[in-house]
């Protein structure tokens, strides 16, 4: 899978570079206005803001009983999306429903779960998103037939998951595999995957899935405008139905398997559409590097501060623990 992602981003790197004139495309990095870059930084804050909201939704009650304050929620996000950035094969997001089950006291399972569901209705909700943006700008018909397929995808998993749940396909699931040859050894994937399904099949699910696709939409709405605001620097004003098109097809484009960082695949994916919307050669590419830096740097960076943060505190209540535990084994020796 690594290998395999690595060859496709670099083969991804060689489509672009044999199409563009790099020299042309650094001119015009470099000549790029930084004061719409500036209020990138802040649409970027108000999405983590968003994300966060919306994983909070989606996450089961500690067993401690009540809620999760959404500042505890942010770094563990942060942390989770350097872990995309820097891993492959989107590592980041086992990390954090690792770290918070271990944060704030919750079933690994579940919480992995939840991490899954919110990533499922964030896909299909910007399926959706990307189809109506596609139509709205009369994109090439490839665009509009891709789009729609991703969409209808999407929504039918979606409408499965609020209404049916995940409960009763793990349950069908148990039953087909009764009758397959050596059942017995598969038994313990079986029962993560029931642990894995509480962490979506709760009885608030279905307004909790409807909160989230909400949410998803308003965070496109909101990678889109850093879109629109890159292409303002580079000089390539961009309609906002556009923008949010070539944000919506880049993103989806990096669900293919990559080098860490969606290098390559990323350029590839907007540059294309960019193009395909009219946009020449050179300013597409421009617009495809200077949105992956804006896109990804400050996250990453936000995420690596975080993961300083967090592992300290980690370490803190781990040297307590152990110390309380020490006392108490000398206390009880002392009775």
């Amino acid at each position: 899978m690594r290998l395999g992602g690595l060859l496709i981003s670099l083969a991804a790197l060689w489509l672009v570079i044999q199409s563009v004139d790099l020299g042309a495309c650094a001119r015009v990095l470099s000549g790029a206005n930084p004061a719409p870059l500036v209020v990138c930084l802040a649409v970027i804050a108000i999405q983590v803001a968003l994300r966060s909201v919306r994983w909070r939704l989606l996450l089961p009650a500690p067993r401690r009983g009540g809620g999760i304050a959404l500042k505890r929620i942010v770094p563990v996000l942060l942390i989770g999306y350097l872990g995309n950035t820097v891993l492959p094969a989107r590592l980041g997001e086992p990390i954090r429903a690792y770290l918070v089950a271990r944060r704030e006291d919750l079933d690994a399972a579940e919480a992995f779960g939840s991490v899954v569901l919110e990533r499922v209705v964030d896909t299909a909700t910007l399926a959706v998103v990307a189809f109506a943006a596609a139509v709205v700008v009369r994109a090439p018909s490839w665009i509009v037939q891709a789009t729609a397929v991703a969409a209808i995808a999407g929504t039918a998993v979606t409408v499965a998951l609020v209404v049916i749940g995940p409960g009763p396909l793990v349950r069908a699931t148990r039953r087909i595999a009764a009758h397959v040859p050596g059942a017995a050894r598969i038994e313990p994937v079986l029962v993560r995957l029931d642990d894995f399904a509480r962490g979506i099949d709760r009885p608030a699910r279905s307004r909790a899935i409807v909160a989230a696709a909400v949410i998803s939409a308003a965070c496109w709405m909101l990678d889109a405008t850093t879109f629109w605001l890159v292409a303002r620097s580079v000089g390539t004003p961009l309609d906002p139905a556009a923008a949010l098109l070539i944000a919506s097809v880049t993103v989806l484009g990096t669900a293919l398997p990559s080098a860490p960082g969606y290098v390559g695949t990323f350029e590839l994916a907007a540059a294309t559409t960019a193009q395909a919307l009219g946009v020449a050669a050179v300013p597409a590419l421009a617009l495809a590097v200077l949105a992956h830096a804006m896109t990804v740097l400050p996250i990453a960076c936000a995420g690596a501060v975080s993961l300083i943060a967090l592992d300290a505190r980690l370490g803190l209540l781990a040297t307590e623990a152990a110390g309380a535990e020490d006392a108490l084994g000398e206390a009880v020796s002392q009775s």
